[in-house]
């Protein structure tokens, strides 16, 4: 499955991640099949109560005015490792470790809906990765006047360290914000540094 396959998947699935994939989807109890006449069943078809963005994002407002400083960039860090967890994106992942070069051609063609292009730096052992130009933040949490910034210093970061590590296997030591739209930008865009250099190879 290739990368625009996979998130076209998990936009259907009502997964979220600082990519834009949708989150706050209406889900239905499937109504059970009548066995017999006589069968007798209560609410089958009631409707489970839909996400409410708004007590998601009131949520995050408050851990980022009323948390101490600890435990609140834990539960940021937390929601951007969250974004990797589910098991067809884990699968996406180790396709992309068979083919780093090719995973970076695609970034590279321009193919990708948030990123532009994507560079490694052999020599300082770093990615760089520069976002395509926005006009609102990719992070479906953050679709209201003045969102948390942790979003973007915590989240979005640890976000993209989880991923990177995941597809590398190496340790990624720093993933620094270099142009935000939450920030002030027209674009997102990071600088990832890598512990240890790796081979791209000949994808």
């Amino acid at each position: 499955m290739n990368r625009k396959e996979f998130f076209k998947k998990a936009c259907g699935m009502g997964l979220c991640s600082c990519m834009g994939l949708s989150l706050f989807t209406k889900c239905k109890v499937t109504e059970p099949e009548k066995e017999t006449e006589s069968t007798t069943t209560t609410d089958e078809s009631a409707d489970v109560v839909p996400a409410d963005a708004r007590q998601i994002q009131n949520l995050l407002i408050y851990v980022e005015s009323s948390i101490d400083e600890p435990a609140k960039s834990d539960i940021f860090k937390q929601l951007g490792a969250e974004h990797l967890s589910h098991p067809q994106f884990v699968g996406f992942i180790n396709e992309s470790k068979k083919n780093i070069q090719g995973y970076f051609n695609y970034i590279n063609s321009g193919q990708d809906t948030y990123w532009e292009k994507i560079e490694y730096d052999s020599e300082s052992s770093t990615i760089k990765i520069t976002g395509k130009p926005v006009d609102k933040c990719a992070c479906a949490y953050a679709q209201f006047e003045n969102p948390p910034l942790s979003l973007c210093h915590t989240c979005c970061r640890n976000f993209q360290k989880v991923m990177f590590e995941m597809l590398l296997d190496r340790t990624v030591t720093e993933v620094r914000t270099d142009e935000a739209y939450l920030l002030g930008g027209n674009r997102c865009s990071t600088t990832l540094f890598i512990d240890g250099k790796f081979v791209l190879g000949d994808g």
